[in-house]
């Protein structure tokens, strides 16, 4: 009790102290909570103010989004408006060129125009005189003096004044020589329009005088003109000269020289090739062989399949030598298609004059080469007018408006399309009788020599195999080959050859000892030893090595009847596929010879066609 003494003994003033002391915290805590609010009330009129000014600077900023808004769509709109001027500005460039295109066309048209008229109008009058001339009514006029030739000779004197270079216009003056009878100027008129242009004169002067009646000059003339030309290069008028030529409109001695021609060409002895080899080939028809190739005939890979089988790599040589034997056959129901008629339609009748007529028609109407390529230059600019300056169009436009006849070709071309492929040239059945004349003799020639390569492929004997087993049989089918023997023979080989397979199954000692062995060994020294899953494995293992070597012991019976029922089999298979060989055998060389045999009857076909 002494030791709480002094607490208790405490002051008046202490007690003051004490309550005095809380009072002040609350004070100074009021103080503060005051301060706060007041320091709470300023940054409350801040936030206010900054409200205020945020609010401002988001009208500005949406004032600021609308007048974007329309810059973008004022810059969208200038956009729009540069493209569209930029397209306007090429669509003006675009027919800018094309009008500087046709104002170049017009004027280069006006220019070459006025040149055609000052260097080839005169040509239209003398082409106008010698179609004129060449008439029969003006022959007839000129004879019962229905017109004057003085008159005659001063428009033809006239066209050889005005067109010296012309052609035809010294070829009518020969003819305006003629009606007056005077023989010298027309002599030297033709040695004039020959200078010029030698082949077209001679054509014209002969389809003159065939027109007149003079088939003996029109012969002659025909002679020169056909000497005059370049195998290589036959104009498509040469087609329509040679369907009146073969229609005999021009008379039969034309016909017998243009045959010749024909002949001479096909020889190449006109203009024979640097390379001699190349040239023999041509005479011997040599540049026939691959048109001929497609005509022959092709076996289908089912058809003799036992013969294909049995023969091995000696197939191949016998196929391609079957198939070259029936070239001659091919070559033959190809003519009998193409000319129906055979030699008959070789000696049509006479024709009425219509491809004579044409054909000096149009030889009167040729433009020359300087004409031709002038016209095609104001063509060219036509097209460029009339498509608005797209030269594109207009160059396309101007191709496909060119004669797709224009190009030349070659006497060989020619021939080949006359005979194989008569839809691809424009020529009469008597002008491709008289192709097929000219080409007969390498036709003949390339058949003959198929047939005997075919003959060299054809071996005398033919060996088969089957099964290991061979035979020799002949390749002549008039000669029979009876199947029995062979086939009998063939089943003997594989009997004794499966019953010695039959013998030869025995058991296997080795393999039942090592198997007795193993199941042993196994069964003492392994399984004794192990416990669990190892006993019932290693024990299953015994059982299957001890059923193995029963297996072995007891399996020989039903091995050789395997062996001998796979013999039987392979028997019956074999003797059918001999069977069907043999029989395939005798159709296949009767195919072959009735092929090579097809030769006599093509030549027999033909021979009118040979050249004497």
């Amino acid at each position: 009790m002494g030791r709480h003494a002094p607490n208790t003994a405490m002051t008046s003033g202490d007690v003051m102290e004490d309550e005095l002391e809380p009072e002040s915290a609350l004070d100074r805590l009021s103080e503060r909570i005051e301060g706060v609010e007041k320091g709470q009330g300023r940054h409350e009129e801040k936030l206010d103010g900054f409200g205020t000014g945020l609010h401002g600077v988001r009208t500005d900023l949406v004032k600021l989004s609308d007048e974007v808004t329309g810059v973008r769509a004022k810059v969208a709109g200038l956009e729009g408006a540069i493209t569209d001027t930029r397209e306007t500005l090429d669509g003006f460039l675009e027919q800018y060129g094309r009008d500087r295109e046709v104002s170049r066309a017009q004027a280069e048209l006006s220019r070459l125009t006025t040149e055609w008229h000052a260097n080839f109008a005169q040509r239209k009058q003398t082409r106008a005189l010698a179609r004129g001339l060449v008439h029969t009514l003006t022959a007839h006029a000129v004879e019962q003096k229905v017109v004057n030739t003085t008159t005659v000779r001063a428009c033809s004197e006239e066209r050889l004044l005005l067109e010296p270079t012309y052609w035809l216009a010294p070829a009518t003056m020969a003819v305006a020589a003629d009606f007056r009878r005077e023989q010298d100027q027309a002599d030297s008129a033709q040695s004039h329009a020959c200078a010029l242009d030698a082949a077209k004169a001679n054509l014209f002067f002969s389809l003159t005088c065939s027109r007149l009646g003079n088939e003996a000059q029109a012969a002659a003339w025909m002679d020169l003109y056909l000497q005059s030309l370049d195998p290589d290069e036959l104009g498509q008028d040469f087609c329509v000269v040679l369907d009146a030529i073969a229609s005999r409109e021009l008379g039969e001695k034309a016909r017998g020289y243009t045959q010749q021609a024909m002949a001479r060409w096909n020889r190449g002895s006109l203009r024979l090739s640097a390379d001699s080899r190349i040239a023999r080939d041509t005479r011997d028809g040599a540049h026939l062989e691959s048109r001929l190739l497609n005509l022959r005939s092709r076996i289908a890979e089912n058809r003799y399949a036992a013969l294909r089988t049995t023969c091995g790599k000696d197939w191949k040589d016998l196929l391609s030598g079957w198939e070259l034997a029936t070239v001659p056959g091919g070559i033959l129901t190809h003519l009998k298609r193409r000319f129906p008629d055979g030699a008959e339609g070789a000696d049509a009748p006479v024709g009425d004059g219509g491809h004579a007529e044409s054909a000096l028609d149009r030889l009167i109407e040729q433009l020359e080469p300087d004409e031709a390529d002038m016209r095609d230059r104001m063509r060219r600019l036509e097209r460029v007018i009339e498509h608005e300056g797209d030269l594109e169009k207009a160059t396309a436009a101007h191709r496909s408006s060119l004669a797709p006849d224009a190009a030349p070709v070659s006497f060989m071309t020619l021939l080949d399309q006359a005979v194989f492929e008569p839809d691809d040239v424009p020529l009469g059945e008597p002008a491709r009788h008289m192709a097929l004349r000219a080409v007969w003799p390498g036709l003949e020639n390339a058949a003959q020599r198929f047939v005997a390569a075919s003959r060299k492929r054809l071996p005398p004997h033919l060996t088969l195999s089957v099964a290991g087993w061979k035979c020799t049989v002949t390749t002549d089918s008039r000669t029979t080959v009876q199947p029995g023997p062979l086939v009998d023979e063939l089943a003997t080989y594989l009997e004794r050859k499966t019953q010695v397979q039959s013998d030869a199954v025995v058991r296997r000692w080795p393999r039942v000892v090592a198997a007795v062995v193993m199941s042993v060994a196994t069964g003492a020294l392994v399984v004794p030893f192990v416990d669990g899953m190892s006993q019932w494995m290693f024990g299953l293992l015994t059982a299957a090595l001890f059923g193995w070597a029963i297996c072995e012991f007891w399996s020989v019976p039903f091995r050789k009847k395997r062996v001998r029922d796979q013999g039987h089999r392979l028997r019956h298979e074999a003797v059918t596929t001999l069977s069907q060989a043999l029989r395939q055998r005798e159709e296949f060389f009767d195919d072959w010879h009735d092929a090579m045999d097809q030769l006599p009857s093509l030549i027999r076909w033909g021979a009118h066609y040979r050249q004497d």
